[in-house]
Protein backbone atom coordinates (compact mmCIF):
# COMPACT_ATOMS: atom_id res chain seq x y z
CA UNK A 1 0.00 0.00 0.00
CA UNK A 2 0.80 3.32 -1.30
CA UNK A 3 1.94 5.81 1.87
CA UNK A 4 -0.61 8.93 1.88
CA UNK A 5 -0.35 9.54 5.29
CA UNK A 6 1.46 13.00 4.45
CA UNK A 7 -1.39 13.38 1.54
CA UNK A 8 -4.33 13.70 4.28
CA UNK A 9 -2.54 15.05 6.95
CA UNK A 10 0.12 17.45 6.22
CA UNK A 11 1.46 19.76 8.57
CA UNK A 12 2.48 22.68 5.77
CA UNK A 13 0.88 22.83 2.13
CA UNK A 14 2.68 24.76 -1.13
CA UNK A 15 0.04 26.18 -3.71
CA UNK A 16 2.00 26.53 -6.92
CA UNK A 17 0.33 29.21 -9.08
CA UNK A 18 -1.25 30.87 -6.55
CA UNK A 19 -2.88 33.77 -7.19
CA UNK A 20 -5.54 36.59 -5.98
CA UNK A 21 -7.17 36.55 -9.07
CA UNK A 22 -10.96 35.19 -7.87
CA UNK A 23 -11.55 33.21 -11.11
CA UNK A 24 -7.90 31.46 -11.63
CA UNK A 25 -7.28 28.26 -9.31
CA UNK A 26 -4.69 29.29 -7.74
CA UNK A 27 -6.91 31.70 -6.16
CA UNK A 28 -9.98 29.18 -5.51
CA UNK A 29 -7.18 26.85 -3.58
CA UNK A 30 -5.41 28.89 -1.88
CA UNK A 31 -8.46 31.35 -0.75
CA UNK A 32 -10.07 28.33 0.49
CA UNK A 33 -7.28 26.39 2.85
CA UNK A 34 -6.79 29.58 4.22
CA UNK A 35 -9.95 30.68 4.67
CA UNK A 36 -11.21 27.16 6.34
CA UNK A 37 -9.44 26.98 9.37
CA UNK A 38 -6.08 24.66 8.27
CA UNK A 39 -3.81 24.97 11.50
CA UNK A 40 -0.92 24.46 9.59
CA UNK A 41 1.69 26.56 7.37
CA UNK A 42 0.43 28.10 3.73
CA UNK A 43 3.44 29.02 1.19
CA UNK A 44 2.21 30.72 -2.09
CA UNK A 45 4.13 30.22 -4.14
CA UNK A 46 4.41 32.22 -7.72
CA UNK A 47 6.11 33.94 -10.32
CA UNK A 48 3.56 36.60 -10.95
CA UNK A 49 3.22 38.14 -7.39
CA UNK A 50 4.82 39.53 -4.10
CA UNK A 51 2.29 38.97 -1.77
CA UNK A 52 -1.46 36.83 -2.27
CA UNK A 53 -3.46 37.02 0.42
CA UNK A 54 -1.00 38.75 3.17
CA UNK A 55 1.23 35.93 2.30
CA UNK A 56 4.95 36.35 1.44
CA UNK A 57 4.73 34.62 -2.09
CA UNK A 58 8.04 32.47 -3.30
CA UNK A 59 9.18 31.86 -6.68
CA UNK A 60 9.65 28.18 -6.30
CA UNK A 61 9.19 25.73 -4.25
CA UNK A 62 12.39 25.17 -3.20
CA UNK A 63 12.77 29.36 -2.34
CA UNK A 64 10.51 28.24 0.92
CA UNK A 65 13.54 27.10 2.63
CA UNK A 66 10.93 24.75 4.72
CA UNK A 67 10.22 21.30 4.67
CA UNK A 68 6.37 21.15 2.49
CA UNK A 69 4.50 17.84 2.70
CA UNK A 70 2.17 18.59 0.10
CA UNK A 71 1.89 20.86 -3.12
CA UNK A 72 -0.87 21.71 -5.13
CA UNK A 73 -0.36 22.71 -8.45
CA UNK A 74 -2.70 24.75 -10.73
CA UNK A 75 -0.24 25.89 -13.48
CA UNK A 76 -1.12 25.59 -17.11
CA UNK A 77 -0.42 21.71 -17.91
CA UNK A 78 3.39 22.51 -20.21
CA UNK A 79 4.62 24.10 -17.09
CA UNK A 80 3.79 20.88 -14.96
CA UNK A 81 6.66 18.92 -15.86
CA UNK A 82 9.51 21.58 -14.58
CA UNK A 83 7.22 22.22 -11.51
CA UNK A 84 7.47 18.02 -10.73
CA UNK A 85 11.49 18.86 -11.15
CA UNK A 86 10.97 21.79 -8.73
CA UNK A 87 9.38 19.34 -6.60
CA UNK A 88 11.82 16.40 -6.62
CA UNK A 89 14.77 18.68 -5.62
CA UNK A 90 13.39 19.10 -2.62
CA UNK A 91 12.28 15.91 -1.83
CA UNK A 92 8.49 16.67 -1.96
CA UNK A 93 6.45 13.39 -2.53
CA UNK A 94 2.50 14.35 -1.98
CA UNK A 95 1.22 16.16 -4.75
CA UNK A 96 -2.59 17.78 -6.15
CA UNK A 97 -2.04 18.60 -9.85
CA UNK A 98 -5.25 20.44 -10.16
CA UNK A 99 -4.54 21.32 -14.14
CA UNK A 100 -6.49 20.04 -17.10
CA UNK A 101 -5.02 18.99 -20.29
CA UNK A 102 -3.65 15.68 -20.05
CA UNK A 103 -5.13 12.25 -21.37
CA UNK A 104 -8.76 13.55 -21.37
CA UNK A 105 -8.06 15.92 -24.12
CA UNK A 106 -6.02 14.45 -27.15
CA UNK A 107 -3.12 12.51 -28.40
CA UNK A 108 -0.61 15.20 -27.24
CA UNK A 109 -2.15 15.34 -23.51
CA UNK A 110 -2.40 11.56 -23.27
CA UNK A 111 1.78 11.86 -23.86
CA UNK A 112 1.90 14.06 -21.33
CA UNK A 113 0.28 12.31 -18.93
CA UNK A 114 2.84 9.58 -19.64
CA UNK A 115 5.38 11.68 -18.93
CA UNK A 116 4.18 12.86 -16.20
CA UNK A 117 3.17 9.70 -14.05
CA UNK A 118 6.81 8.15 -15.35
CA UNK A 119 8.24 10.90 -13.95
CA UNK A 120 6.23 10.34 -10.52
CA UNK A 121 7.37 6.68 -10.19
CA UNK A 122 10.96 7.57 -10.93
CA UNK A 123 10.96 9.53 -8.08
CA UNK A 124 8.31 8.17 -5.61
CA UNK A 125 6.28 10.72 -5.75
CA UNK A 126 1.91 10.36 -4.68
CA UNK A 127 -0.01 12.10 -7.63
CA UNK A 128 -3.98 12.87 -7.10
CA UNK A 129 -4.74 14.08 -10.76
CA UNK A 130 -4.24 15.39 -12.95
CA UNK A 131 -7.66 17.35 -13.82
CA UNK A 132 -8.78 17.23 -10.58
CA UNK A 133 -11.16 19.94 -8.28
CA UNK A 134 -8.48 18.38 -5.18
CA UNK A 135 -8.85 16.90 -2.35
CA UNK A 136 -9.48 17.34 1.64
CA UNK A 137 -9.28 16.05 5.34
CA UNK A 138 -12.39 17.87 7.14
CA UNK A 139 -11.00 16.56 10.34
CA UNK A 140 -8.04 18.85 10.17
CA UNK A 141 -10.02 21.65 8.27
CA UNK A 142 -7.92 21.24 5.57
CA UNK A 143 -10.06 22.43 2.42
CA UNK A 144 -7.31 21.86 -0.66
CA UNK A 145 -9.98 22.36 -3.69
CA UNK A 146 -12.48 24.07 -5.73
CA UNK A 147 -15.72 23.48 -3.10
CA UNK A 148 -15.58 26.08 -0.39
CA UNK A 149 -18.09 23.95 1.61
CA UNK A 150 -17.73 23.82 5.63
CA UNK A 151 -18.75 20.50 7.10
CA UNK A 152 -19.03 18.57 9.95
CA UNK A 153 -16.43 16.31 10.73
CA UNK A 154 -18.08 12.66 10.04
CA UNK A 155 -16.49 9.35 9.37
CA UNK A 156 -17.77 9.02 5.41
CA UNK A 157 -14.61 9.73 3.32
CA UNK A 158 -15.43 10.51 -0.81
CA UNK A 159 -13.37 9.30 -3.24
CA UNK A 160 -15.13 11.02 -7.23
CA UNK A 161 -13.46 10.01 -10.73
CA UNK A 162 -15.34 13.52 -11.30
CA UNK A 163 -14.78 16.70 -9.42
CA UNK A 164 -18.14 17.98 -10.40
CA UNK A 165 -19.98 15.05 -8.87
CA UNK A 166 -17.89 15.23 -5.75
CA UNK A 167 -18.77 18.78 -4.90
CA UNK A 168 -22.65 18.50 -5.65
CA UNK A 169 -22.30 14.99 -3.19
CA UNK A 170 -20.50 17.85 -0.47
CA UNK A 171 -22.82 20.21 -0.73
CA UNK A 172 -25.10 17.93 0.01
CA UNK A 173 -23.94 16.37 2.90
CA UNK A 174 -23.41 20.17 3.87
CA UNK A 175 -27.28 20.63 3.68
CA UNK A 176 -28.46 17.53 5.24
CA UNK A 177 -25.98 17.84 7.99
CA UNK A 178 -24.11 14.73 7.29
CA UNK A 179 -20.36 14.62 8.16
CA UNK A 180 -18.11 13.61 6.11
CA UNK A 181 -14.24 12.70 7.06
CA UNK A 182 -12.36 13.17 3.81
CA UNK A 183 -12.64 13.84 -0.14
CA UNK A 184 -10.04 13.23 -3.11
CA UNK A 185 -10.77 13.95 -6.82
CA UNK A 186 -9.11 11.38 -8.18
CA UNK A 187 -9.66 13.15 -12.07
CA UNK A 188 -7.18 11.48 -14.51
CA UNK A 189 -5.87 8.84 -12.09
CA UNK A 190 -2.04 9.00 -13.97
CA UNK A 191 -0.29 7.79 -10.58
CA UNK A 192 -2.66 7.23 -7.83
CA UNK A 193 -5.61 4.52 -8.89
CA UNK A 194 -8.74 4.33 -7.25
CA UNK A 195 -7.82 0.86 -5.37
CA UNK A 196 -5.17 3.30 -4.00
CA UNK A 197 -7.26 5.63 -2.28
CA UNK A 198 -9.57 2.53 -1.15
CA UNK A 199 -6.46 1.16 0.67
CA UNK A 200 -5.68 4.32 2.07
CA UNK A 201 -9.19 4.49 3.37
CA UNK A 202 -9.45 1.04 4.77
CA UNK A 203 -6.71 1.65 7.09
CA UNK A 204 -7.86 5.39 7.76
CA UNK A 205 -8.79 5.39 11.81
CA UNK A 206 -10.73 8.51 10.88
CA UNK A 207 -13.03 6.62 7.88
CA UNK A 208 -15.97 4.51 8.61
CA UNK A 209 -17.72 4.09 5.54
CA UNK A 210 -16.20 4.81 1.94
CA UNK A 211 -18.29 5.99 -1.10
CA UNK A 212 -17.10 6.14 -4.45
CA UNK A 213 -18.15 7.94 -7.89
CA UNK A 214 -16.35 5.42 -10.57
CA UNK A 215 -16.57 5.83 -14.17
CA UNK A 216 -13.82 3.61 -15.06
CA UNK A 217 -10.96 1.40 -13.54
CA UNK A 218 -7.87 0.75 -15.44
CA UNK A 219 -6.84 -2.54 -13.57
CA UNK A 220 -9.77 -4.16 -12.48
CA UNK A 221 -8.20 -6.88 -10.77
CA UNK A 222 -6.15 -4.86 -8.33
CA UNK A 223 -9.46 -3.22 -7.69
CA UNK A 224 -11.27 -6.09 -6.75
CA UNK A 225 -7.74 -7.41 -4.73
CA UNK A 226 -8.53 -3.52 -3.07
CA UNK A 227 -12.42 -4.38 -2.27
CA UNK A 228 -11.93 -7.63 -0.83
CA UNK A 229 -9.79 -6.23 1.61
CA UNK A 230 -11.90 -3.31 2.82
CA UNK A 231 -15.13 -4.65 2.82
CA UNK A 232 -15.23 -6.73 5.31
CA UNK A 233 -14.23 -3.76 7.10
CA UNK A 234 -15.57 -0.78 6.64
CA UNK A 235 -19.14 -0.31 3.79
CA UNK A 236 -17.94 0.54 0.20
CA UNK A 237 -20.47 2.13 -1.32
CA UNK A 238 -20.04 2.67 -5.20
CA UNK A 239 -21.83 4.23 -8.37
CA UNK A 240 -20.71 3.57 -11.42
CA UNK A 241 -20.85 6.26 -14.14
CA UNK A 242 -20.90 4.97 -18.35
CA UNK A 243 -23.59 2.07 -17.47
CA UNK A 244 -24.62 2.69 -21.14
CA UNK A 245 -22.76 3.37 -24.42
CA UNK A 246 -23.70 6.46 -24.25
CA UNK A 247 -22.76 7.53 -20.80
CA UNK A 248 -18.98 5.18 -21.84
CA UNK A 249 -18.53 7.52 -24.20
CA UNK A 250 -18.95 10.32 -22.06
CA UNK A 251 -16.17 9.12 -19.66
CA UNK A 252 -14.21 8.90 -22.24
CA UNK A 253 -14.11 12.36 -22.85
CA UNK A 254 -14.45 13.58 -19.00
CA UNK A 255 -11.88 11.87 -17.58
CA UNK A 256 -10.57 9.64 -20.31
CA UNK A 257 -12.06 6.50 -18.36
CA UNK A 258 -12.73 3.46 -20.13
CA UNK A 259 -15.69 1.88 -19.19
CA UNK A 260 -16.24 -2.00 -19.40
CA UNK A 261 -19.55 -3.78 -19.11
CA UNK A 262 -21.49 -2.95 -16.45
CA UNK A 263 -22.87 -6.75 -15.98
CA UNK A 264 -19.10 -7.76 -15.68
CA UNK A 265 -18.67 -4.65 -13.02
CA UNK A 266 -22.11 -5.17 -10.84
CA UNK A 267 -20.92 -8.65 -10.64
CA UNK A 268 -17.60 -8.03 -9.12
CA UNK A 269 -18.33 -5.75 -6.67
CA UNK A 270 -21.11 -8.65 -5.46
CA UNK A 271 -18.28 -10.80 -5.22
CA UNK A 272 -16.17 -8.33 -3.43
CA UNK A 273 -19.00 -7.18 -0.67
CA UNK A 274 -19.71 -3.64 -2.89
CA UNK A 275 -22.78 -1.97 -2.43
CA UNK A 276 -23.92 -0.56 -5.55
CA UNK A 277 -26.31 2.27 -5.87
CA UNK A 278 -27.67 3.65 -9.03
CA UNK A 279 -27.74 8.04 -7.95
CA UNK A 280 -25.79 9.93 -5.96
CA UNK A 281 -28.64 10.84 -3.93
CA UNK A 282 -28.85 7.02 -2.91
CA UNK A 283 -25.24 7.06 -2.11
CA UNK A 284 -25.09 9.84 -0.12
CA UNK A 285 -28.55 8.52 2.18
CA UNK A 286 -26.76 4.76 2.16
CA UNK A 287 -23.43 6.04 3.23
CA UNK A 288 -25.16 8.19 6.09
CA UNK A 289 -27.27 5.28 7.50
CA UNK A 290 -23.92 3.26 7.47
CA UNK A 291 -22.55 5.67 9.81
CA UNK A 292 -25.00 6.37 12.02
CA UNK A 293 -26.90 2.91 12.49
CA UNK A 294 -26.76 -0.78 13.45
CA UNK A 295 -26.36 -3.05 11.03
CA UNK A 296 -29.97 -5.59 11.08
CA UNK A 297 -28.99 -9.36 11.35
CA UNK A 298 -31.77 -10.31 9.31
CA UNK A 299 -34.58 -9.03 6.94
CA UNK A 300 -37.43 -9.73 9.53
CA UNK A 301 -39.19 -6.15 9.42
CA UNK A 302 -41.53 -4.71 12.16
CA UNK A 303 -43.50 -1.81 10.41
CA UNK A 304 -45.65 1.12 12.37
CA UNK A 305 -47.39 4.00 10.48
CA UNK A 306 -49.29 6.95 11.92
CA UNK A 307 -51.80 5.75 8.85
CA UNK A 308 -53.10 2.77 7.46
CA UNK A 309 -51.65 3.69 3.73
CA UNK A 310 -48.41 4.31 4.20
CA UNK A 311 -48.36 0.88 5.97
CA UNK A 312 -49.79 -0.71 2.60
CA UNK A 313 -46.82 0.97 0.50
CA UNK A 314 -43.94 -0.13 2.76
CA UNK A 315 -45.17 -3.62 2.95
CA UNK A 316 -45.46 -3.83 -0.98
CA UNK A 317 -41.90 -2.05 -1.33
CA UNK A 318 -40.38 -4.54 2.13
CA UNK A 319 -41.61 -7.57 -0.16
CA UNK A 320 -40.40 -6.87 -3.73
CA UNK A 321 -36.66 -6.05 -2.09
CA UNK A 322 -36.40 -9.85 -0.22
CA UNK A 323 -37.58 -7.86 2.96
CA UNK A 324 -40.55 -10.17 5.07
CA UNK A 325 -43.24 -8.51 7.93
CA UNK A 326 -43.42 -11.25 10.49
CA UNK A 327 -46.84 -11.21 12.19
CA UNK A 328 -46.75 -9.31 15.94
CA UNK A 329 -45.96 -11.86 18.76
CA UNK A 330 -48.43 -12.29 21.83
CA UNK A 331 -46.20 -9.95 23.74
CA UNK A 332 -46.61 -7.05 21.31
CA UNK A 333 -50.23 -7.24 20.55
CA UNK A 334 -51.15 -7.30 24.13
CA UNK A 335 -48.52 -4.55 24.67
CA UNK A 336 -50.01 -2.46 22.33
CA UNK A 337 -53.74 -3.37 23.03
CA UNK A 338 -53.49 -1.44 26.46
CA UNK A 339 -52.51 1.84 24.20
CA UNK A 340 -54.72 1.66 21.04
CA UNK A 341 -58.29 1.86 20.32
CA UNK A 342 -60.24 -1.62 19.73
CA UNK A 343 -59.96 -0.66 16.02
CA UNK A 344 -56.60 -0.52 15.18
CA UNK A 345 -54.90 -3.12 12.78
CA UNK A 346 -53.23 -6.16 15.77
CA UNK A 347 -51.15 -6.63 12.91
CA UNK A 348 -47.72 -5.78 11.46
CA UNK A 349 -47.73 -3.26 10.06
CA UNK A 350 -49.06 -1.61 13.32
CA UNK A 351 -51.84 1.02 12.65
CA UNK A 352 -51.60 3.32 14.99
CA UNK A 353 -54.91 4.96 14.10
CA UNK A 354 -53.87 8.24 13.80
CA UNK A 355 -53.34 8.73 17.27
CA UNK A 356 -51.41 11.79 18.39
CA UNK A 357 -49.65 10.58 21.45
CA UNK A 358 -45.81 10.72 22.13
CA UNK A 359 -45.99 8.85 24.58
CA UNK A 360 -47.49 6.25 22.28
CA UNK A 361 -44.95 6.66 19.67
CA UNK A 362 -42.32 6.02 21.63
CA UNK A 363 -43.84 2.47 23.51
CA UNK A 364 -45.12 1.37 19.98
CA UNK A 365 -41.71 1.66 18.76
CA UNK A 366 -39.43 0.05 21.77
CA UNK A 367 -42.61 -2.64 21.95
CA UNK A 368 -41.54 -3.58 18.28
CA UNK A 369 -37.55 -3.07 18.42
CA UNK A 370 -37.92 -5.40 22.23
CA UNK A 371 -39.24 -8.11 20.19
CA UNK A 372 -37.13 -10.88 19.04
CA UNK A 373 -39.51 -11.16 16.07
CA UNK A 374 -37.77 -8.08 14.13
CA UNK A 375 -34.18 -7.02 13.17
CA UNK A 376 -35.45 -3.60 11.96
CA UNK A 377 -38.17 -0.94 12.42
CA UNK A 378 -39.77 1.14 9.80
CA UNK A 379 -41.67 4.12 11.75
CA UNK A 380 -43.85 5.85 9.15
CA UNK A 381 -45.42 9.69 9.46
CA UNK A 382 -45.00 10.60 12.70
CA UNK A 383 -41.63 12.97 11.95
CA UNK A 384 -42.94 16.76 10.74
CA UNK A 385 -46.20 15.27 11.42
CA UNK A 386 -46.52 18.94 13.38
CA UNK A 387 -46.65 20.85 10.58
CA UNK A 388 -49.85 19.95 10.13
CA UNK A 389 -51.17 20.63 13.65
CA UNK A 390 -49.62 23.90 12.86
CA UNK A 391 -51.50 24.53 10.31
CA UNK A 392 -54.73 23.68 12.17
CA UNK A 393 -53.35 25.73 15.49
CA UNK A 394 -53.25 28.84 12.76
CA UNK A 395 -56.39 28.40 11.44
CA UNK A 396 -58.02 28.69 14.66
CA UNK A 397 -56.07 31.23 16.13
CA UNK A 398 -57.35 33.35 12.79
CA UNK A 399 -61.27 32.30 13.52
CA UNK A 400 -60.71 33.99 16.81
CA UNK A 401 -59.92 31.23 19.35
CA UNK A 402 -58.19 32.24 22.50
CA UNK A 403 -54.83 30.14 22.65
CA UNK A 404 -51.97 29.89 25.51
CA UNK A 405 -49.42 29.94 22.87
CA UNK A 406 -48.55 31.90 19.76
CA UNK A 407 -47.76 30.29 16.83
CA UNK A 408 -44.10 30.51 17.26
CA UNK A 409 -44.19 29.27 20.97
CA UNK A 410 -46.53 26.35 19.82
CA UNK A 411 -44.20 25.46 17.16
CA UNK A 412 -40.59 25.70 19.24
CA UNK A 413 -42.78 23.24 21.37
CA UNK A 414 -44.00 20.76 19.01
CA UNK A 415 -39.75 21.22 17.50
CA UNK A 416 -38.77 20.04 21.10
CA UNK A 417 -41.29 16.88 21.16
CA UNK A 418 -40.07 15.77 17.93
CA UNK A 419 -36.14 16.43 18.64
CA UNK A 420 -37.18 14.40 21.68
CA UNK A 421 -38.29 11.28 19.90
CA UNK A 422 -35.79 11.46 17.67
CA UNK A 423 -33.23 11.01 20.50
CA UNK A 424 -35.71 7.97 21.40
CA UNK A 425 -34.77 6.46 18.34
CA UNK A 426 -31.03 6.65 18.91
CA UNK A 427 -31.50 5.69 22.67
CA UNK A 428 -33.75 2.37 21.27
CA UNK A 429 -31.21 1.76 18.44
CA UNK A 430 -28.44 1.41 20.97
CA UNK A 431 -30.58 -0.13 23.65
CA UNK A 432 -31.45 -2.84 21.13
CA UNK A 433 -28.48 -2.71 18.28
CA UNK A 434 -31.44 -2.53 15.69
CA UNK A 435 -31.78 -0.09 13.18
CA UNK A 436 -34.59 2.42 13.55
CA UNK A 437 -35.67 4.16 10.01
CA UNK A 438 -38.22 7.32 10.88
CA UNK A 439 -39.79 8.23 7.90
CA UNK A 440 -41.21 12.38 7.70
CA UNK A 441 -44.53 12.53 6.93
CA UNK A 442 -43.57 16.06 4.38
CA UNK A 443 -39.69 16.85 4.12
CA UNK A 444 -38.80 20.48 4.09
CA UNK A 445 -36.10 21.76 1.70
CA UNK A 446 -33.91 22.27 5.15
CA UNK A 447 -34.49 19.23 7.17
CA UNK A 448 -31.37 17.91 7.87
CA UNK A 449 -31.34 13.76 7.23
CA UNK A 450 -29.19 13.10 10.47
CA UNK A 451 -30.14 14.35 13.95
CA UNK A 452 -27.27 15.23 16.21
CA UNK A 453 -28.49 14.53 19.45
CA UNK A 454 -26.92 16.35 22.24
CA UNK A 455 -25.93 13.17 24.47
CA UNK A 456 -23.29 12.21 21.70
CA UNK A 457 -24.61 8.50 22.00
CA UNK A 458 -23.31 4.98 19.54
CA UNK A 459 -25.81 5.94 17.08
CA UNK A 460 -27.77 8.97 15.67
CA UNK A 461 -31.32 8.95 14.34
CA UNK A 462 -32.28 9.51 10.36
CA UNK A 463 -34.88 11.16 8.92
CA UNK A 464 -35.89 9.69 5.38
CA UNK A 465 -38.19 11.25 2.72
CA UNK A 466 -40.63 8.30 1.49
CA UNK A 467 -41.45 4.86 2.50
CA UNK A 468 -39.41 3.68 -0.55
CA UNK A 469 -36.40 5.08 0.09
CA UNK A 470 -36.02 4.03 3.89
CA UNK A 471 -37.08 0.62 2.29
CA UNK A 472 -33.99 0.45 -0.47
CA UNK A 473 -31.61 1.82 2.25
CA UNK A 474 -32.76 -0.92 5.20
CA UNK A 475 -32.52 -3.23 1.90
CA UNK A 476 -28.80 -2.46 1.12
CA UNK A 477 -27.41 -2.54 4.61
CA UNK A 478 -28.95 -5.61 4.64
CA UNK A 479 -27.02 -7.06 1.77
CA UNK A 480 -23.99 -5.64 3.23
CA UNK A 481 -25.05 -7.98 6.77
CA UNK A 482 -25.68 -10.96 4.67
CA UNK A 483 -22.26 -10.57 3.23
CA UNK A 484 -20.61 -10.02 6.61
CA UNK A 485 -22.36 -13.19 8.04
CA UNK A 486 -20.80 -15.27 5.03
CA UNK A 487 -17.06 -14.18 5.28
CA UNK A 488 -17.48 -14.95 9.03
CA UNK A 489 -17.44 -11.34 10.03
CA UNK A 490 -21.05 -10.91 11.91
CA UNK A 491 -22.24 -13.39 13.91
Amino acid sequence: MKDLKKLFYPESVAVIGASENMLKWGSIIISNIMAGGFSGEVHPVSTSSEVVYGRKVSKTIADIGKPVDLAVITVPAHSVLAVLAQCASVDVKNIVIVSSGFSETNQAGKELEKKLSDFAHTHGMNIVGPNTMGMANFKINLHAMFSHVRLIPGGISLMAQSGNVGNQIMYWAEQQHIGLSKFVGSGNEAVLMCEDYLDYFNSDSDTSVIIMYVEGVDNGRSFMEAARRTTPNKPVVLLKGGRTGIGSKAAMSHTGALAGSIRIFKSAMEQCGVCMVNTQSEMLTLAAAFDTMPLPKGNRIGVVTLGGGWGVITADECEEHGLVLPPLSEDVRERLNAMLPDFWSKGNPVDLVGQPDPHLFRESVEAMAASDSYDAIIFLGVINSFKTVLRLYNATIKLGKDVQMDLAEMERHLDGLQSAFLDTIAELMEKYEKPIYPVALVSPPDQPVVHRSQRQGKYSAMIFKTPEEAVRCLAKQYGYAKYLHKIGRLQ
